[in-house]
């Protein structure tokens, strides 16, 4: 166990140290998002009060196909440059592997998501809530850790840049189900104690999908 968190956090600390050298992946994803949440509240400015009730689902389509733009981009140098067969010929162990990605992916989206979540205030007309972070990071968590599993899965395929959108989309329904209502109640200040529900859905599929997806990488490498 000790060996595995070991390489996990060696892969963790190598992913943050190539995005703190080169920030053009993060600026790049968050200037998209910014669009997206512009295009979003222009389209319904003409009616403020349906722009304010709709602000958490288009907030989180807005982190999903930001999020989709950097899982593709996650694994694009080790796969252009060999990386990922001589990590895994040197014997580092797969899990080690997917547990540091998974990590690195977890820290991008989470910092993604607090920097577009100021300007979605102003844009929006709402008010934030502390609770948000909490919410914001166990959605993050769903997202990265079946976006890792996925992404790892269709970079051996030609063409697996539009496979990931077609396998992820239908397995995140839940999740995205979950973080939206609860987004919306925290925002409406949760009148009729709601939210922990949905918090206890949304902890379930972080946990299911995260040990799953360790427990079958390994079969995933080997093939």
């Amino acid at each position: 166990m000790k060996s595995l968190l070991r390489q996990a956090l060696a892969i963790l600390e190598k992913d943050l140290l190539i995005e703190y050298r080169d920030k053009s992946r993060f600026v790049s994803v968050f200037l998209f998002g910014l669009l997206l949440l512009l295009l979003f509240s222009f389209a319904l400015s003409v009616q403020p009060d349906l722009m304010r009730k709709m602000a958490a689902g288009l907030f989180w389509l807005t982190i999903l196909f930001s999020s989709l733009l950097a899982l593709e981009h996650s694994f694009q140098r080790e796969m252009e440059e060999g990386q990922w067969e001589g990590l895994l010929l040197l014997g580092t162990d797969p899990r080690g592997l997917y547990l540091g990605k998974m990590l690195a992916n977890l820290f991008f989206v989470f910092f993604l998501q607090l920097a577009l979540l100021l300007p979605m205030a102003v844009l929006y007309d709402i008010q934030l809530s502390p609770a948000l972070v909490t919410i914001l990071f166990l959605g993050s968590l769903g997202i990265s850790s079946l976006g890792t599993f996925y992404a790892i899965l269709t970079t051996h395929f030609r063409g697996g840049q539009l496979l990931l959108p077609l396998l992820l989309f239908p397995m995140l329904i839940p999740l995205l189900l979950a973080v939206v209502k609860v987004t919306e109640l925290t925002l409406a200040h949760d009148l009729f104690g709601q939210q922990v529900a949905w918090l206890k859905l949304l902890t379930l599929f972080d946990i299911v999908f995260l040990l799953v997806s360790l427990l079958t990488i390994e079969t995933l490498l080997d093939q």
